[in-house]
């Protein structure tokens, strides 16, 4: 029996000294101190534990230097083992901003009526009104359907047969290449820019004055040539054309109008080499997207129902609150309640100060744009389909709200039947004629990233005299655009990753 005795006292001294080594700590929060469960903890020696529901935790403090907290909406926390020992084991863990929201959020309890009046005061009280200095990158992008182009070319007593049947094979060539080529055509530009906000005594409204200190522009074409209608249309004359006399003018006649033009083969020639030439745009052509931006962003001021905050044009629900990028958000939908209305979208709505963070709109169910439809009397029927607009909003370093991100999609349907009639301006009038009908989807998109804005004196931006001749601006050539920081779209892809 004593001869055990020893064994006995190493088993128990072992397990004593093993004891002395393990210890307890706890983990709360720093505010509520409320117990906080599943907390990692990594010591230096690559060891783990994980607080349990009452956010306590064991770990060996053997050779132990310092100890490494974190959980999921907490601040990580390292901590010596020293500083472990000074806080009596007991670990403060701090929320993260983003789940301080969400708890806010969830808390806060408001009713519909208060989120769309505290939301309309703020963003009129917050939107930026000073003058500002900015960065803005515009990107223009049409692409054309054509999904009927049928040409039909009269008898005539201008054309000989033969030259006829050639005129004939050059429309119906031409029509083949148009509806194959899918034509897609697109505009970039980048610059600086001043823009203050003045009173007119003259519009007794307030309206922007800008200034463009500099821009970039890049144009890019498929096929080398923008098509449009009329484009069409002059491509067609210009084929008749060139099989008449090149010596003599004719007048051109389109449908039922009287409106006549005087052609001759010379004009169109002259006018097609100066447009080769001239590869250049106005600045004011470059900024349009910008100024776009700008207004659709402050709907909140605007009238009846292009304001989606107005509860006498659109109906509002509250939906679950959900993240945008690191923050959560008030989600509010509206739908048309007027005939009027023509919009449905969401709006995310900051908790914090009930600024816009985000406003997305569309076309609502059976609701379109523009529509005119005289295809019977004059040929022309247009509708527009499709319009879908994303707008972002960020704050400066003065705090104000500003339009950071805009993007427009429209989508419109066209038909046109122009019958066009050419008449020899001589005593014998002989003429030729023949019909158009073009059918056709168009879809373009425009982009705008507004950035680096911040407040100026107002004198900056002191735009040039009505009188001083707008300096027209080169586009530049492809290896240029191509060394480019915002060549397709690069600036607006990173900054959208932030709010992914």
């Amino acid at each position: 029996m004593l001869k055990k005795l020893p064994f006995i006292f190493l088993f128990f001294f072992g397990c004593f000294s093993l004891i002395s080594q393990t210890i307890t700590g706890k983990v709360v929060d720093n505010v509520s101190l409320e117990p906080i469960q599943n907390v990692a903890i990594i010591t230096n020696l690559q060891r783990g534990s994980t607080s349990n529901i009452d956010g306590k935790f064991t770990i060996q403090s053997k050779d132990l230097e310092s100890i490494t907290f974190s959980s999921l909406g907490y601040v990580t926390l390292t901590l010596k083992f020293d500083e472990f020992k000074k806080l009596n084991y007991t670990v403060f863990l701090v929320e993260k901003v983003n789940e301080l929201d969400e708890i806010q959020l969830n808390l806060a309890k408001i009713s519909l009526d208060s989120i769309l009046i505290k939301t309309q005061k703020s963003m009129k009280e917050n939107y930026v009104s000073e003058a500002l200095q900015s960065n803005f990158y515009v990107r223009e992008n049409s692409y054309i359907d054509f999904k009927k182009l049928e040409l039909d070319l009269d008898k005539s007593t201008l054309l000989t047969r033969k030259k006829r049947k050639i005129a004939e094979q050059e429309f119906t060539d031409y029509a083949n290449n148009l509806k194959n080529s899918d034509p897609n055509f697109s505009n970039e530009f980048y610059g600086n820019i001043k823009t203050k906000k003045v009173f007119s005594e003259k519009m007794k409204k307030f309206h922007n004055l800008d200034k463009i200190d500099t821009v970039q522009g890049y144009k890019s074409m498929q096929n080398n040539k923008k098509i449009t209608i009329e484009d069409a249309q002059n491509d067609l004359q210009n084929i008749v054309l060139k099989h008449l006399n090149k010596n003599k003018t004719y007048k051109v006649s389109s449908g039922l109008f009287p409106i006549e033009d005087s052609l001759s083969l010379k004009e169109v020639l002259d006018e097609a080499d100066s447009l080769k030439i001239d590869n250049t745009f106005n600045k004011s052509f470059a900024i349009s997207g910008f100024n776009t931006a700008k207004y659709r962003g402050k709907f909140f001021n605007l009238e009846k129902q292009r304001n989606f905050l107005s509860q006498k044009y659109y109906e509002h629900t509250l939906e679950t609150n959900t993240f945008l990028g690191p923050k959560m958000m008030y989600v509010l939908n509206f739908s048309p309640r007027k005939s009027k209305s023509k919009y449905s979208g969401k709006i995310f709505i900051n908790p914090r100060d009930f600024t816009i963070a985000k406003l997305e709109y569309q076309f609502a169910d059976g609701k379109r744009g523009q529509n005119l439809n005289l295809k019977w009397l004059l040929g022309i029927k247009v509708s527009e389909d499709i319009n879908k607009v994303t707008l972002f909003y960020e704050k400066n370093k003065e705090n104000k709200v500003y339009t950071s991100y805009y993007k427009e999609t429209r989508g419109v349907y066209a038909y046109v039947h122009r019958p066009i009639k050419f008449k020899e301006n001589s005593r014998t009038k002989n003429k030729v004629k023949f019909d158009i009908k073009i059918e056709l989807d168009t879809k373009e998109t425009t982009e705008v990233l507004i950035s680096d804005v911040f407040a100026i004196e107002p004198e900056e931006a002191k735009p040039v005299k009505k009188d001083t001749p707008q300096k027209r601006v080169a586009y530049m050539t492809f290896d240029t655009y191509n060394k480019t920081t915002w060549k397709n779209r690069q600036l607006v892809t990173e900054y959208l990753k932030k709010w992914e």
